[in-house]
């Protein structure tokens, strides 16, 4: 399959230009990429084969997240209004804001999700 047969939900976006300013997101990215390159050319080559997700693709996917999120807040993207996870998102922190003690941690979720925006897929963003 190539990149001319993806939908639109389906195409990784090229990442703004300021992130290759910064070599710890170069560098997330980078393995992030790898190991998307790694678990494509290993479930090719054997369908059947064992992974785990979440020690690999999702986990690299978070770990570039997470650090967009702390260190790039400011330039994070608005929220999507097409986009249904943002949406509950949005939700999620009016309702944190009553309870301090989860509001952290909705803000992160949400700021990680807000940057999920900056390089993946619209169908993967989604999912977080």
């Amino acid at each position: 399959m190539s990149a001319e047969d993806l939908s639109p939900e389906d195409q990784w976006p090229l990442p703004p230009a300021w992130m290759w300013d910064c070599a710890e997101c170069v560098r997330r990215y980078e393995a992030m990429k790898h190991v998307q390159a790694v678990i494509a050319g290993l479930t090719a080559e054997d369908p059947g084969v064992d992974w785990d997700v979440t020690d690999s693709v999702v986990g690299t996917q978070i770990s570039l997240s997470r650090h967009l999120a702390e260190a790039h807040r400011a330039s994070l993207p608005d929220w999507d209004p097409s986009c249904t996870t943002c949406a509950g998102h949005r939700d999620a922190l009016a309702g944190a804001a009553d309870s301090p003690e989860l509001l952290p941690g909705a803000v992160m979720v949400a700021e990680e999700h807000r940057a999920r925006h900056l390089f993946a897929p619209p169908r993967v963003v989604g999912l977080m």
